[in-house]
């Protein structure tokens, strides 16, 4: 066997060894964890007021729009029907004021009327105009400050805290009252304590599910940082939970790759 032949083997060999080498997986792994809702939100009316009602408890779950808590209506309805009297008063005034600027123009045109009269019927409509325009700014005002006294949920969630009482006075003119506590239960965290080894290797691997009774959950986004406690990581990781998927917090899960 000549010197070509031989390096030719072992060219070869080596690469068929490297396309094994990179032909193999990354060694699977897996570490508990604990499960509980992606988010959680604090709840508050928008306006000023007494707390009336309040339509949910602890633990319930609620749909999307769902009525949670409403304030005392009578300031707001009243408020409400002051508005739309007012607007349409200012509608009947400004069509009086556009009677009597057609009135002063026709007679302008047929130079009955001087040019300073016309200027006044001018103004007062443009006033009438003005009138009437605030009018409809505060009935917008009127009608939203009726819907912001009631809460209603931003998401589907389940009720975590309701921290208002009927007869509770709300002041939302400085910050935002906590009334409830409200957590999506469209997405889930969840949260394990794993050695710096077993974190690069989930990091690396290709694919990671959580497995949760049963059910595999793909993995939408992981964040990871070094704990105090041990030298540890800690891994939090977001997944979207299926409709059907009934979930607890604090329920163990498992972290696979």
């Amino acid at each position: 066997m000549n010197d070509r032949s031989v390096s030719s083997i072992f060219l070869l060999a080596g690469l068929l060894s490297l396309s094994l080498l990179t032909c193999m997986p990354v060694s699977a792994g897996e570490f508990p964890a604990l499960v509980d809702w992606g988010r959680r939100v604090t709840l508050g009316t928008l306006e000023s007021g007494v707390v009336a009602e309040v339509m949910v408890t602890e633990g319930q779950r609620v749909k999307k729009g769902a009525l949670l808590l409403r304030l005392d209506q009578r300031r707001f309805e009243a408020d409400l029907a002051a508005a739309q009297a007012a607007y349409r008063h200012a509608e009947a005034l400004l069509a009086e004021a556009q009677q009597e600027f057609d009135r002063a123009q026709e007679l302008y045109d047929r130079t009955v009327l001087s040019e300073h009269e016309r200027t006044v019927a001018v103004i007062g409509l443009r006033k009438a105009q003005a009138a009437k325009e605030k009018a409809r700014a505060d009935l917008v005002r009127a009608r939203l400050a009726l819907e912001h006294s009631e809460l209603h949920a931003p998401f589907d969630g389940v009720v975590q805290r309701v921290m208002a009482v009927p007869g509770q006075p709300v002041n939302a003119r400085m910050k935002l009252p906590s009334l409830l506590m409200l957590a999506d239960t469209h997405w889930l965290e969840v949260r394990a304590q794993a050695s710096p080894a077993m974190v690069q290797g989930l990091l690396a691997a290709d694919k990671a599910e959580v497995v949760l009774d049963g059910t595999s959950l793909p993995v939408v986004h992981l964040t990871h940082s070094f704990s105090s406690a041990g030298g540890n990581v800690t891994v939090r990781i977001r997944v979207k939970r299926p409709d059907d998927l009934v979930v607890r917090p604090g329920q163990p899960a498992s972290i696979r790759w």
